[in-house]
């Protein structure tokens, strides 16, 4: 039996006038837990989270369900991507969760998500007849929320409100897992942790928890203290509460990268994704990016890694532009500088393997990458590949190298167009190229300079 610890009832707000907000340090660091828990599962929120990214007007309905297809395709049997989540309001939510079910896939399990309250925990049992086995519900934890917007009198009338639908879900044999939204401003000792107590009790103990970091304040810092530090506040709570974790965070500061990972590493069991960090303003931590994290720690376990391509490629065409500066699944493998381009062409025969690149293109879905651009700081290597590369889809057997004579003049005419014209009346440049060179356009200067038998 689990007692509940009493609940503050003075409110705690972290106004910081619109200003960047400061991190508070603690003298000593929290400690990582003395063993490795288990496995570390990720969730997925591309088709809810990920869908209300302001740049999307409509996650089309088709596309959801080839997302879902190749989300299976990537877990690949492992049970690593243990769930995706989905909305249930709609006709077109219903449709989709339908369609979901009807694959019958063991992983990623379908979830969805529910405000707090009973009425809805009544819609999912309604649509989905039994099928679905466990339901997120919004539990909004801070005093911001708690008063600010929704306008509870007490922080132990959300308590009770939101304490409801989880005995709705429980009656229905629904696991709930509960969403602390804005947790990161939460009173952590004063409401967060007696409402989760509140809801073990009840629950007997079944109910899970995800850990909001809702607009992206928390500190991946073993020093930083609560509320923001996720490191400080996964020990707290699984110290307190001994629930099962889980983190959903946001890149306002461009770390919800950083804080899942330390999520995972002090006691989170899951973390909750979306391809390509969609979402709200900045966006949800990257599933492709925990991917890639996750073989890093623990190893690959099985995973069909190229299936990232083609979700790319759906996301990209269907859904919404993503940005090709991505790590993992953006336009990471090339090179215009001259240095990196020498190291590029070196690295085929290295005996230490890559030089400029932090993994093969390949492992990620790509079967051909032209790793060489020609700007204005590219050398004789970006050039030699590109030609190469035209000479072979020619079928001929001609190969440059960065010493030909035809090189020399290419790289020469290059800059002459960079630089531009000089006016040496008012000691200025004009006319100068400011956009990449075609392979083309590099094909047709080296048979201008005679360069192509």
């Amino acid at each position: 039996m689990v007692t509940a610890t009493k609940v503050n009832s003075e409110r705690v707000y972290y106004n910081f006038d619109g200003k960047l907000p400061p991190v508070r340090m603690e003298d000593e660091p929290v400690l990582l837990p003395p063993v490795d828990d288990g496995p570390k599962l990720i969730t997925d929120t591309t088709l809810r989270d990920g869908a209300q990214d302001s740049r999307i007007a409509l996650f089309p309905h088709e596309a959801r369900i080839k997302y879902y297809d190749l989300l299976h395709r990537l877990d690949n049997g492992t049970g690593t991507i243990y769930a995706v989540e989905a909305f249930i309001y709609q006709k077109r939510d219903a449709w989709t969760i339908e369609k979901l079910l009807e694959r019958d896939y063991e992983f990623p399990k379908v979830t969805t998500w529910t405000r707090a309250t009973p009425k809805d925990i009544k819609l999912l049992v309604e649509l989905s007849q039994g099928r679905i086995k466990e339901t997120g519900m919004l539990a909004s934890a801070s005093d911001h929320h708690i008063f600010d917007k929704l306008g509870f009198r007490s922080k132990e009338e959300a308590i009770e409100k939101y304490l409801q639908p989880i005995e709705t879900a429980l009656e229905n044999d629904i696991i709930p897992r509960i969403h602390l939204e804005d947790c990161t401003r939460a009173d952590i000792y004063g409401w967060v942790i007696p409402f989760m107590q509140r809801a073990l009790d009840l629950s007997k103990g079944i109910a899970k928890f995800r850990i909001c970091d809702t607009i992206g304040w928390g500190i991946p810092d073993p020093y930083a203290a609560l509320p923001w530090g996720i490191p400080r506040l996964f020990t707290v709570i699984r110290e307190e509460t001994g629930a099962e974790l889980e983190f959903h965070g946001h890149n306002d500061f461009g770390l919800a990268t950083a804080n899942s990972i330390m999520a995972w590493r002090y006691g989170g069991t899951k973390v909750n994704v979306a391809f390509g960090g969609l979402g709200e303003r900045t966006g949800n931590t990257s599933l492709e990016q925990m991917i890639a994290a996750l073989i890093r720690y623990k190893g690959d376990p099985g995973l069909d890694l190229t299936a990232l391509e083609e979700m790319k490629n759906l996301i990209h065409n269907e859904v919404t532009p993503l940005p090709d500066r991505a790590p993992i699944i953006g336009e990471v493998f090339t090179t215009s500088a001259g240095i990196h381009q020498a190291g590029i062409a070196a690295q085929s025969d290295a005996p230490g393997g890559l030089i400029y690149l932090p993994f093969e293109a390949s492992m990620f879905g790509r079967d051909t990458v032209e790793l060489s651009r020609v700007g204005s700081l590219s050398g004789s290597e970006g050039l030699v590949s590109i030609l190469n590369r035209a000479m072979e889809d020619r079928g001929s057997e001609q190969r440059f190298k960065s010493t030909s004579r035809v090189v020399k003049k290419i790289y020469d005419r290059l800059q002459d167009e960079y630089d531009g014209q000089f006016d040496e009346s008012s000691n200025t440049y004009s006319g100068y190229r400011r956009d990449f060179y075609t392979q083309e356009e590099i094909v047709a200067l080296a048979e201008e300079f005679g360069g192509i038998e």
